[in-house]
């Protein structure tokens, strides 16, 4: 960090030496206002091209000569030097940035559904990773932290720190998809996978890699339809659930040995908790639970509450 403020002070002191060079030079030679000789030095040096402001002597024409050749020369490569150390300042901030994130999301590909699904996530707690320069500048516009890189190759998926993340979602085409749930899943064997199919006969190819949850906006979509025909209630009911805010979560829970062989009755969750049983899976089977069902081990739950009450529950299990 030194070096590159000595760097720009070194850089900045030639620059303005020379303008003030030229405008003392302007002064004495021609005569001149202070104001127009720093005028005139600027336009020469910056190449702007306006002429002369003024009908000069041959003295004041050798000055401006030597202007075009040192001065331009100098302008040119202050502006060359300083630009690669912003550029190296700014992936500096970004990298500090990256040092900070833990259990964060990394987003893969910033296309229209990578843009869509970062924006339901916070800010800080996504990194984006594209292979388009263009579509990292427009992540790190709208405040995510962006990396320019392949997310199948393991070097990148290290600089966004994938061994401390959460989640990784991958919205690119599906053979880079999968290529990057297996170098994920390589590199931190805990990190939970998202896929979101291009095309939706890769699914079969794309499941054996072990992603964890794999969507499909064309089956997802005609499912939905499906259901707004049938049952419309129902995927409102899921959408007020999902569409954040204050409102209701649900939360699935796979019951182990510590709840097996107890009814609902028995754990009172209402009580304790605040929170409801809505349904529970066996096997294939969906049950509407009451008061006296049993629960076995591996059953699944689905728990319904607000954030609060989840929280009481999710402490009661552990």
């Amino acid at each position: 960090m030194k070096d590159i403020r000595s760097s720009i002070i070194q850089i900045l002191l030639l620059l303005v030496g020379t303008i003030v060079a030229g405008t003392i030079a302007y002064h004495v030679v021609e005569g001149r206002d202070w104001f127009e000789c720093l005028y005139m030095t600027v336009i020469t040096i910056t190449t702007t091209g306006y002429g002369e402001i003024w009908e000069m002597s041959i003295y004041g024409r050798i000055i401006s000569m030597f202007l075009m050749f040192f001065g331009v020369g100098i302008f040119f490569y202050s502006i060359s030097l300083i630009t690669p150390i912003l550029l190296e300042m700014r992936l500096r901030r970004w990298e500090k940035m990256l040092e900070k994130m833990r259990d964060h999301c990394i987003v893969c590909g910033y296309g229209l559904m990578g843009r869509e699904i970062a924006k339901q996530l916070p800010k800080d707690r996504v990194v984006v990773v594209d292979i388009d320069v263009n579509k990292v500048e427009l992540a790190r516009e709208e405040g995510y932290v962006a990396v320019h890189g392949d997310a199948t190759d393991d070097t990148t998926l290290e600089k966004v720190r994938v061994r401390e993340a959460k989640s990784i979602i991958c919205c690119m085409n599906d053979s880079n998809n999968a290529f990057a749930v297996i170098t994920a899943k390589s590199l931190n064997p805990n990190i939970t996978t998202v896929v979101v199919l291009r095309n939706p006969d890769a699914e079969k190819k794309v499941r054996r890699v072990g992603v964890d949850y794999l969507l499909s906006p064309y089956k997802d979509t005609a499912m939905k339809v499906y259901a707004l025909m049938r049952k419309k209630a129902s995927v409102e009911f899921v959408e007020t659930i999902i569409s954040g805010g204050e409102m209701l979560g649900l939360e699935k829970v796979v019951v182990d040995e510590k709840l097996a062989g107890k009814t609902l009755k028995e754990l009172d969750l209402r009580r304790k908790t605040g929170c409801i049983v809505v349904a529970i899976v066996r096997g294939k089977n969906v049950i509407v639970p009451s008061a006296e069902t049993m629960l076995e081990k591996g059953d699944i739950m689905f728990v319904i509450g607000t954030e609060e009450s989840l929280k009481k529950f999710m402490e009661m299990l552990s």
